[in-house]
């Protein structure tokens, strides 16, 4: 780490192999809404474009962000290490006790597991002013504890240092156990409504289950200087109001990060169609959850308005193509499909099992007859499906 995070990469070998290697060509284009900074894969000359990338003007202070390469597909950049914002209110505490901003990052990974993670917005109560020591400001709460000073220029040296990361719906934890082990100067903290995160886990990260990120947070408004949610359709029923909630947490200049998969069966021949099985349970699936009022499928085109309307800048948008089977002449996708191929025939069943029995009472039979028929197609060469990954990044906008 050299005093800011530069970059995150995903736990995900699929997010990480990404999809091509040479650096894509860049195309314009512009609607009335919004430029859209397209870029092509110089291979896909055939018609095997499996990668492009726009990014939405939203605002006059809106600047594209462009990887390096194709390669960077999934990257998270914080330009702005030192946050000069006089709202530094936002604290780590456990078991109710206030820690002041000098000692915030060293117990940040002291929290206990057995209690609920709180960030307070109280300030240091009046019996333990800060004090002033070798012309510098010094904690006065536990006064001599922790030798270094708590002034704004202190602040300033530790939110180079250290960033707090937020994983929503973080399931197991690989994504926040990953990210915590490659950037030890951060603190990460994973939330689920599951209590299925490993125990042992670096010092610098913890889990905090069950925890529903729809329900109020008690966990400080602009304190975040990330905050990461994969895998949320079908969970959600206001995109608005949480992409809302998280604006509201992050840090200015603090960053979203969201990662989706567009389950809607897709195939590379113009004229082909998706397997019968696949297509139909896809708009079943669909249907299913719409009528739980947590649609499973995912809009891309409201995505951006919904993070537009919150009032994120920067708005980055990348898509992946992820093959059903190992269809492709490229040794490279072929790799990444046979990952794929497995993960989705893992999901299938799983997917679909609680909406088609509770909304559609489907019958266990139902559900493992087409479930199995889905499994057939993905299979299949001959049938050369694919789903779209979806990759967003957006930015809350450095207070002026």
């Amino acid at each position: 780490m050299t005093g800011m995070i530069d970059r995150f990469t995903t736990a995900s070998d699929v997010y990480e192999w990404g999809f091509q290697t040479a650096t894509p060509a860049s195309h314009k284009f512009s609607t009335s809404a919004q430029t859209i900074q397209v870029r092509v894969n110089p291979r896909s000359d055939a018609g095997h474009s499996r990668y492009y990338s726009h990014s939405v003007a939203a605002s006059d202070r809106t600047r594209s962000r462009q990887p390096s390469s194709a390669m960077d597909l999934y990257t998270l950049i914080d330009r702005d290490p030192i946050d000069k914002d006089p709202r530094r209110n936002a604290r780590f505490t456990s078991n109710g006790s206030v820690a002041t901003q000098a000692s915030h990052a060293s117990n940040a990974s002291q929290i206990s597991r057995s209690s609920p993670i709180i960030i307070s917005d109280r300030k240091i109560p009046e019996k333990y002013p800060n004090h002033q020591e070798n012309g510098r400001m010094y904690h006065g709460y536990r006064r001599g504890i922790y030798p270094l000073p708590c002034d704004e220029e202190e602040q300033d040296r530790l939110d180079i240092f250290h960033k707090l990361i937020l994983d929503l719906g973080c399931g197991t934890g690989i994504w926040s156990i990953e990210v915590a082990n490659k950037f030890p100067d951060s603190f990460v903290v994973g939330v689920d409504l599951a209590p299925i995160q490993p125990t042992n886990t670096p010092k610098n990260c913890d889990f905090y289950a069950p925890f529903d990120f729809e329900s109020p947070w008690t966990m400080g408004e602009d304190s975040w200087d990330i905050i990461h949610m994969q895998m949320g359709c079908g969970s959600v029923a206001s995109w608005p109001s949480l992409y809302r909630r998280v604006f509201q947490h992050l840090k200015p200049g603090g960053w979203f990060e969201q990662v989706e998969i567009d389950f809607r069966p897709r195939v590379e021949d113009k004229d082909g169609e998706p397997g019968r099985a696949m297509a139909n349970w896809y708009s079943t699936l669909k249907h299913a959850t719409e009528a739980t009022m947590r649609p499973l499928a995912h809009s891309s085109n409201e995505t951006i308005r919904n993070l537009q309307e919150a009032g994120f800048t920067e708005i980055d948008h990348q898509i992946v193509g992820l093959p059903m089977n190992p269809w492709h002449p490229d040794s490279h996708e072929q790799k990444v499909a046979r990952w794929y191929n497995l993960a989705i025939s893992e999901s299938v069943q799983p997917m679909c099992l609680a909406p088609f029995s509770r909304v559609l009472s489907w019958t266990r039979e139902q559900i493992d007859r087409i479930a199995f028929d889905v499994k057939q197609e993905a299979f299949d060469k001959r049938i050369k499906t694919y789903n779209l990954l979806h990759i967003y990044q957006a930015r809350k906008p450095v207070e002026e």
